[in-house]
């Protein structure tokens, strides 16, 4: 839309150009021929004519019969006629039927409604790039709410995806205690002997076998950052562990965790389960 009218307003100026000087010309050439028109009107006046109609000028001058203004008029009119040649120029020797008023007035008529026109389709194009202006406008604000709903979105995936995970992973977390127990049955069941009653075989086998579960296990949960909570042995904890009893215990501070009955984790900075613990009292 823009080339077409830059193309327009090109062709119009170039149009006004033309005619401009067309109507130039024509001037230049009413004006020659009005030129010519008096040297063959002031040619037939005999010079002795002329030169008495000059000093009768000049006297009407001295004797200030005739005004000032007048009088230089009649020194330029005469240093002007001095001036042309006799001949007139190739290029100038025209007739008034060439150019006339009616030619002339028509062109600058014609160039008046192309004006208008031009000025009409500025007008239009006008109208149609605020239109377009409008318009992106409103696409502006439709992207601006098309890319906040496109973040609610994206932040409620992420939290429905966190929470499906901590709700999925609570489930092993008991297998996970299972093989923590398991694990520490085995010095036990190595330590009873009785006449009845055989040691297991290959009970460091088992307790291998449960060790390398359980660092599977961890290894699983590191994947999702979830980390296990150390109790055994720590000072009680509020933030990250539920007492469930109390009982005496050689050789520990009160305060102190003698048993974990259930584990605790915990993903980032949020609890993911407290940990069951027996506190010495």
């Amino acid at each position: 839309m823009e080339r077409s009218m830059d193309t327009k307003s090109s062709d119009s100026e170039k149009r006004a150009e033309r005619w401009l000087k067309q109507a130039a010309h024509c001037v230049t050439r009413m004006k020659e021929t009005i030129r010519l028109s008096c040297k063959t009107v002031l040619t037939g006046v005999s010079k002795k004519f002329l030169d008495h109609e000059i000093s009768e000028n000049r006297s009407a001058v001295a004797t200030d019969v005739m005004q000032p203004w007048k009088t230089k008029v009649l020194e330029d009119f005469e240093a002007w006629l001095s001036e042309m040649p006799d001949q007139a120029p190739t290029a100038l020797s025209v007739t008034p039927d060439t150019c006339d008023l009616y030619t002339l007035f028509s062109e600058f008529t014609a160039l008046k409604q192309e004006i208008k026109m031009q000025n009409r389709e500025q007008h239009r194009t006008l109208k149609a790039l605020n239109q377009i202006a409008a318009m992106t406008d409103a696409y502006g604000e439709v992207m601006d709410h098309f890319n906040e709903k496109t973040k609610q979105i994206a932040a409620l995936e992420h939290n429905i995806r966190v929470e499906t995970e901590k709700r999925t992973v609570l489930y092993f977390l008991d297998i996970r205690d299972s093989l923590v127990r398991g694990r520490a049955a085995c010095p036990a069941a190595v330590s009873k002997k009785g006449f009845f009653q055989r040691t297991p075989k290959n009970m460091d086998n088992i307790r291998d076998g449960y060790d390398m579960a359980i660092r599977k296990f961890d290894a699983s949960l590191a994947l999702l950052d979830i980390q296990p909570l150390a109790s055994t042995g720590a000072v009680f904890d509020p933030m990250t562990m539920k007492a469930l009893e109390s009982r005496a215990a050689a050789g520990m501070e009160k305060g102190t965790v003698v048993e974990t009955v259930s584990g605790g984790f915990k993903r980032g900075d949020e609890v993911l389960r407290y940990a069951q613990v027996i506190v010495a009292d």
